[in-house]
């Protein structure tokens, strides 16, 4: 089933706070750093370099990937259910891997 035009607004908007957050996560972490040496500067680099990486993947804007970003968006702390619910009856969707895990785990 595709996305209403009602859906897709809030999607994006569940996206970009998601995201928001993380580069609040990631810039409170940089800031936290007390950087007194060169191997301290590269292995900020190296940091950095990998959250990029790692969130570039994460972050796909593609409708048909859109659950499941919002699922690992979940599991990593940057939404809540109550946020997702706002997707309406694609909260259901999501909510059916929330049972199968469940499921899976019990």
């Amino acid at each position: 089933m595709g996305w209403t035009k009602a859906q897709k607004k809030e999607a994006r908007a569940l996206f970009d706070l998601a995201l928001e957050r993380e580069y609040r996560a990631l810039i409170d972490e940089v800031n936290a750093r007390e950087i007194t040496s060169r191997e301290e500067v590269w292995a900020l680099r190296d940091r950095l370099n990998a959250k990029a990486r790692e969130m570039d993947q994460k972050y796909d804007y593609r409708y048909s990937q859109l659950i499941y970003v919002f699922l690992r968006l979940y599991d990593d702390g940057y939404l809540s259910v109550e946020e997702l619910r706002r997707l309406g009856d694609k909260y259901e969707e999501i909510d059916k891997f929330f049972k199968l895990r469940e499921e899976y785990d019990s």
